[in-house]
């Protein structure tokens, strides 16, 4: 089982300090990955940061952890605009970048920054994003005439240092956003499941990716959002998503921003280090 630590972009988690010594601290202690929540406001505040701004930041303290979002809402920026964005990112961390996949769900965030349109207009902005942002990767020019994004004579360079390009994590469930995960995603990574659901979810992605003609195994994340406080209650939860196929156990950093390091240390040496002991 590999760990992801994910920053929670939201008040009390500004600090630059805090979050430089959280990035830090989470490479030492052997985490695979550092996620972080990409919005401009939660439910309980607006008080967050621009989370490719976030990476960018953190790629310049680290030099191993993998860096991206969980997730990025597709249909919140221009999708060329964050193609250029994430190859910057991935260029900067010499190709650590990882882009989470979402359609989105906060909808007072879109009124005040975007533009908020109903769950199917939003899907399909995140289909055609999808395209759009995959043919900047990796076409040397990108003509483009959709229904909601146009782009012509666009020109992504330097392109990410990924290839083919820099890896998609979808943090998706509905049927539609599953499919679309089967198609163009690297990894599955849900929130807020039970290890019965991801099993069932872990199945579908395979027969989906069957009827594709690709190969049926997906990697597969978890997006933890209330991870067990005790690590005895930590390792049954985790040995129950790794009988469920999870591949990489991710943890919202939901402890006081004061307690970070110390619990990041405690995370390793408790939970991480028993886990991946006993295979």
């Amino acid at each position: 089982m590999k760990f992801t630590l994910i920053y929670p972009n939201q008040p009390g988690f500004c600090d630059p300090d805090l979050a430089a010594s959280v990035a830090e601290a989470a490479e030492q202690a052997g985490f695979e990955t550092l996620l972080v929540w990409d919005h401009y406001s939660v439910p309980w505040g607006a008080d967050t940061v621009d989370a490719w701004a976030f990476l960018a930041y953190a790629a310049a303290r680290t030099s191993r952890i993998k860096l991206g979002t969980c997730v990025t809402p597709i249909p919140f920026r221009p999708p060329a605009q964050l193609a250029k964005i994430v190859s910057t990112v991935d260029l900067l961390s010499k190709g650590r970048a990882i882009l989470g996949v979402g359609a989105g769900w906060h909808q007072p965030e879109f009124e005040g920054y975007s533009q908020w349109d109903s769950d199917r207009v939003r899907v399909a902005k995140t289909i055609e994003g999808i395209e759009l942002i995959r043919r900047l990767w990796t076409e040397d020019s990108v003509d483009h005439s959709g229904t909601h994004y146009t782009a012509k004579g666009a020109v992504l360079e330097p392109k990410p240092v990924s290839k083919p390009h820099p890896p998609m994590w979808f943090g998706v469930r509905g049927p539609r956003m599953l499919r679309l995960a089967a198609e163009y995603g690297d990894a599955w990574i849900p929130t807020m499941i039970t290890p019965e659901e991801y099993a069932e979810g872990k199945k579908t992605l395979a027969e989906l990716r069957t009827a594709m003609g690709k190969p049926p195994d997906m990697y597969c994340g978890l997006q933890v959002f209330d991870p067990p406080q005790t690590a005895g209650d930590a390792l049954k939860d985790i040995e129950a998503f790794a009988s469920a196929g999870c591949d990489e156990y991710g943890v919202v950093w939901s402890y006081p921003p004061d307690e970070a390091t110390d619990r990041i240390d405690w995370f390793a040496r408790e939970v991480m280090g028993p886990a991946q002991a006993s295979g």
